[in-house]
């Protein structure tokens, strides 16, 4: 079984998974912007709800740095939206939902082959086993040394204007529950 992401309009932008937009962060919390080598702002992507919070994507968006990128963790509990000090360079020029949707298929290439809704509306999967396209690169953890939890692979997104860039391949997000880390790389 694999679980697709699909677009969806008219999500809860705050509280469920959702890409593009603003990150979230724990009511007077002050986390932050992740900035790149040069200082800038990295770009926020988005952000997938798990079991150990919203871990929250932010990518490289200059012409001088360059990355896999970085992700922050926050809890699930009293959230609300934070913005950065750039937003022309650290906000993407879109915002939408994503729900879960069960599919009956092992394989994700399948599973997205097969999908009867618009094809760019996959945004990606949930679990199960990641679709390498240059061989498994699971990171390992900084906090324990152990190979990380896959949580999500995604696609670039349903505009290609206002995409997520992944050099036209795929981006892949890994977890350790127990340190409540998270790691994000992509393959093109």
């Amino acid at each position: 079984m694999i679980q697709l992401l699909i677009k969806e309009e008219g999500r809860d932008l705050l509280n469920d998974t959702s890409f593009g937009g603003l990150p979230v962060r724990e009511r007077g919390s002050e986390p932050e912007w992740p900035k790149c080598l040069c200082g800038k702002e990295l770009q926020y992507q988005g952000k997938i709800r798990t079991d150990i919070g919203y871990e929250m994507i932010f990518m490289y968006d200059c012409d001088e740095c360059w990355g896999d990128g970085t992700v922050q963790v926050a809890s699930a509990e009293n959230v609300e939206f934070y913005h950065p000090e750039d937003a022309s360079v650290a906000l993407r020029k879109t915002e939408y939902g994503a729900k879960n949707v069960a599919v009956a298929q092992t394989d994700y290439n399948d599973a997205r082959e097969e999908w009867q809704g618009r094809r760019r509306d996959v945004l990606g999967q949930l679990y199960g086993k990641p679709a390498w396209i240059q061989g498994d690169e699971t990171p390992k953890c900084t906090c324990c040394n152990a190979k990380m939890r896959f949580v999500a692979q995604l696609e670039e997104g349903p505009d290609h204007t206002t995409a997520m860039n992944f050099g036209g391949g795929c981006g892949y997000l890994f977890d350790c529950p127990e340190g409540r880390t998270a790691k994000f790389i992509f393959q093109c």
